[in-house]
């Protein structure tokens, strides 16, 4: 069968059906609101535990660099403990709620692209679960990943010392550190999201869905790089194309109230992750057409090219039996004997049937 074309299928599906970008949409800023206001309202709770004393505001009042640093440094003084608890109980709930979120919204866009792709699919159950196992996945891969940047930045800070500071040195060393690390994280987080799609089509549990999306890799590899490729750099000019256009709203910050600049540079950054988003979305897409289309060259029985008949060779008839001409194929199974050759043949060059041999 043909090859696919699956970044071109892939946005062709959501534009087809803009359903699926809008419940993606609707679960990542469904969990980053819910994100922002539990930040706000444990950074409120987090400030209403503070003191201020009337020698804080009289140095606050000040505006003096000296004064106001010492004013912060007293005010949140003995605070740590603090913040320490909010860390550690704001941390697991967005974690958990970004899992529950994550696997229903991966399970429903995931279910609309399938039958999408496959008319005849029929969902089955299990497929909830295993996306949960693959969101819990990817929160301890993320939670490893940190843990490793700050490994590297421990590694890199024994190279230096406030008797001999070196640090371009511990620089040199904490970057390759912490590019490897990124370069890990990056691609078993891929395998992980990757691995989504056959926990929803073929029922796979957790780490029967990673076991077929290695499989499936080592088989299509280069052509899933190639997706990953072509909307990595779609993603990276709406990085740069967002990045440059959120300047602008700082550039007339002085023209306009603060509130029109900061709901300007809002805007801007929603945009962004829509389209973010939609890519996104758009290459899950792709990446199914792809397995769609292995599954399929699997399943197809090698057949002979269209309008291409077997070689045959023609026989005359069986001697003395009178049998029209028929035609057998170029490697029969049937024995051949004498009888089947023309006898008005001479079986030596240069002699005729009934001549005598030479020297007789």
């Amino acid at each position: 069968m043909p090859s696919p074309a699956p970044v071109r299928d892939g946005f062709r599906a959501i534009w087809r059906q803009p359903s699926i970008f809008f419940a993606e949409l609707a679960w990542r800023w469904s969990w980053g609101g819910a994100a922002i206001l539990l930040t706000g309202l444990a950074l409120f709770e987090y400030l209403h535990t503070l003191i201020v004393t009337p020698t804080d505001l009289m140095l606050l009042r000040l505006r003096h660099p000296l004064a106001v640093s010492r004013a912060l440094a007293d005010i949140f003084h003995g605070s740590g403990p603090r913040v320490v608890h909010t860390v550690i109980v704001l941390i697991p709930a967005l974690a958990l709620l970004w899992i529950l979120l994550g696997a229903l919204g991966r399970f429903v866009t995931l279910r609309a692209l399938v039958a999408r792709a496959t008319p005849d699919w029929v969902s089955k159950p299990g497929s909830l679960h295993a996306l949960i196992g693959l969101h819990l996945l990817r929160v301890a891969l993320a939670l490893a990943g940190l843990l490793s940047f700050l490994g590297a930045g421990l590694v890199a800070s024994f190279v230096t010392t406030p008797k001999t500071p070196h640090v371009g040195l511990a620089y040199l060393l904490f970057v390759p550190l912490a590019m490897l690390v990124s370069v890990i994280w990056s691609s078993v987080n891929w395998f992980l999201s990757f691995a989504a799609i056959f926990a929803v089509r073929d029922a796979e549990d957790t780490f029967g869905a990673i076991v077929a999306a290695l499989d499936f890799s080592r088989r299509s590899g280069g052509k899933t790089s190639m997706v990953g490729f072509w909307f990595g750099a779609m993603h990276l000019v709406a990085f740069i194309i967002g990045t440059t256009v959120i300047v602008y709203p700082l550039a007339v910050a002085s023209l306009v109230p603060p509130g029109v600049t900061l709901a300007l540079m809002g805007v801007i950054l929603l945009v962004y992750f829509a389209v973010a988003d939609w890519l996104y979305v758009a290459r899950l897409a792709g990446y199914l057409i792809l397995v769609e289309w292995d599954r399929s060259s699997l399943l197809e029985p090698e057949a002979a090219p269209a309008g291409i008949e077997p070689p045959t060779m023609r026989h005359p008839p069986y001697a003395g039996q009178g049998e029209s001409l028929e035609d057998e194929p170029l490697f029969s199974s049937r024995p051949r004997s004498l009888a089947d050759e023309d006898c008005d043949e001479p079986l030596m060059p240069g002699f005729s049937p009934g001549e005598p041999l030479p020297g007789r």
